[in-house]
């Protein structure tokens, strides 16, 4: 198959002299490529997330290149050292990406070759690489679109660099109807700006929701299979990949959906656990396009957390689609994990947190409690996700935690399972606006919140509200985002709802 690839699939390209990278964070309104012609420039659009996923594997390799052509007349070991110190920098930018384990394939023949040739051979290699890296992801969609029922609602994460469209057009020669849900992915927005964006570019049939939608259009029977990417996975059969990657395995589970995950060769990493999950600048979090999603109350400005990864173990996962085959996490670790060694940790982990989880709209008198309850059980914060589409944790709850002195911390709804995960999270308080004999009836993604904390045992108090407060939102829908409209041209908009919390499922009092 020769279709017409999404742009997102080569994201970088070689020009000779230098290379261009796809400025990513334009997407889907301007069509974009940065020239880089020096190291910095690449580890730059790298930090900035202007390029991720697989463009920041071919950012590093065309920067290697650059670097062992700037050095050609040194000797094989200067420039070995000055590829690591290229590793090095990138490392730095994005530490959970196994940037050194890609550059120890590529050196692996390097000393094999003749010394005055060593920086040619190397520039050779890495362009034999990044061809075989290309035919092996379109041969790897191949096989994840074998995998798909004939008519398939496929729920995705973020943005796989392209995978999708192609996964989408081989449905199409296999005769297959393929719909796709992606989650709108904050806080920047991935499975909107880029998933969404490529897949209606490509005639293919997409919808967005908000990440805390992930249990209601599973629960609805909305789904079929759901397929993720992965930045990188250990020999256990681990995978990492962006926040609410595990989030999403757990509900698949939990409803009885197949998760599957493309995959790359795991190198060295024996476990997820021995990886270090990047905290990115807040600030990313607390505006979009410059308009910040928190104000301040009496000088008081709002903490946030950003996790950028988390890790989903291998347990959860169906199958793992690699470039040279489909696994169970059983095989996967069969075939791998006879070279596994744990890897050091570079840098110092952050130590886990004590919160109290916020969901729902409490009325006002409701707050002075919470801030009550944070003392009595020692939490060093409210954890308070956004509450897409409206932000009413990030707008209206936020707000009154901070005007009666309760230290707060804003997350995405996409990282909750992150906090779960962790065992930071000591107690849901989940607010409610109808309390009857089948259940209770609260915002989209209160079903997520109760489902995560019962995964992870994890107290439930179940109180009452009024409902969301009459305060206008500028956010409707997935549309817009602080008012400004994200939804490119072409992709549908998925209609959440009020969830309905069952009696079998709530474990915690009624208040």
């Amino acid at each position: 198959m020769t279709p017409k690839q999404s742009p997102l699939f080569e994201p970088a390209i070689w020009a000779g002299s230098h290379f261009k990278i796809l400025d990513e964070t334009l997407l889907p309104w301007k069509l974009e490529y940065l020239r880089a012609n020096e190291v910095s420039e690449a580890v730059d659009a790298v930090r900035q997330m202007k390029t991720r996923a697989f463009g920041q594997v071919l950012t590093f390799l065309y920067a290697a290149a650059l670097e062992a052509r700037a050095h050609r007349e040194r000797p094989p070991e200067f420039i070995r050292e000055r590829l690591k110190s290229v590793a090095a920098d990138f490392t730095r930018a994005r530490p959970t990406f196994n940037f050194q384990g890609l550059l120890e394939r590529l050196l692996e023949t390097a000393g094999e070759m003749p010394a005055k040739e060593t920086a040619l051979g190397i520039e050779q290699k890495i362009h034999d690489y990044v061809a075989s890296i290309r035919s092996a992801r379109e041969e790897r969609t191949r096989r994840a679109a074998e995998l798909l029922p004939d008519r398939c609602r496929l729920l995705t994460h973020c943005n796989i660099s392209g995978e999708i469209v192609a996964v989408g057009q081989w449905c199409e020669v296999m005769g297959k109807k393929l719909r796709i849900i992606a989650t709108e992915t904050r806080p920047y927005l991935q499975g909107t700006r880029l998933t969404a964006w490529e897949s209606a570019q490509a005639g293919l049939e997409v919808e967005v929701i908000p990440d805390c939608a992930i249990a209601q259009v599973m629960a609805r029977k909305e789904v079929d299979v759901v397929l993720v990417g992965a930045d990188r996975c250990a020999q256990n059969g681990d995978i990492i990949n962006k926040v609410g990657t595990y989030s999403l395995a757990l509900m698949a589970r939990h409803f009885d959906i197949p998760f599957y995950a493309l995959v790359q060769p795991p190198g060295a990493l024996a476990s997820g656990a021995d990886v270090l999950i990047e905290e990115r600048p807040v600030a990313e979090l607390l505006s979009f396009q410059g308009i910040p999603l928190v104000g301040t109350e009496g000088g008081k400005e709002i903490e946030g957390r950003y996790p950028a990864f988390d890790v989903t173990p291998g347990s959860l996962i169906s199958a793992l689609i690699s470039f040279d085959g489909i696994d169970t996490p059983q095989s996967f670790r069969h075939k791998h994990e006879k070279t596994a060694v744990a890897t050091p940790r570079d840098h110092a982990t952050k130590e886990n947190e004590k919160y109290l989880l916020v969901y729902g709209v409490p009325d006002l008198p409701a707050y002075s409690a919470i801030g009550d309850e944070l003392n009595t059980r020692q939490c060093r914060a409210v954890l308070v996700p956004e509450m897409r589409p409206e932000l009413w944790g990030a707008r209206v709850v936020t707000r009154e935690l901070l005007r009666r002195d309760i230290p707060t911390t804003l997350i995405s709804d996409n990282m909750m399972g992150f906090f779960f995960g962790r065992k930071e999270i000591q107690r849901l308080y989940l607010y409610c606006s109808d309390l009857g004999s089948k259940g209770a009836v609260s915002i989209c993604g209160s079903l997520l919140a109760s489902l995560l904390a019962r995964a992870h045992g994890v107290p439930v108090e179940i109180l009452s509200c009024s409902g969301p407060t009459k305060e206008k939102s500028p956010d409707r829908d997935v549309a817009t985002l602080m008012g400004r409209r994200v939804i490119p041209d072409g992709v549908g908009i998925y209609p959440v709802q009020k969830e309905l919390l069952p009696r079998s499922l709530l474990n915690g009092g009624v208040g």
